[in-house]
């Protein structure tokens, strides 16, 4: 199972390098890309509880890691 999720961002190289050290998890894998002002996150598992917990997780991090962006 794979999901692609693409996510504005002002400053998606920064966002990515504050989050990408954060987890090494065995159920999915995580691969961050930045194009132009997006985060494009890619989300691969064997299973949808993989896939949900790996959502649940980047998504997370990504919002508060922009949202700390703004201020």
């Amino acid at each position: 199972m794979k999901a692609e999720i693409e996510i504005d961002c002002k400053d998606p190289e920064t966002v990515i390098k504050a989050i990408s050290p954060d987890i090494d998890a065995k159920k999915f894998d995580v691969k961050l890309e930045s194009r132009e002002n997006k985060i494009m996150l890619t989300i691969e598992s064997e299973d949808m509880t993989g896939l949900l917990a790996g959502i649940n997780s980047y998504m997370k991090l990504i919002r508060t890691a922009i949202s700390v962006e703004e201020i």
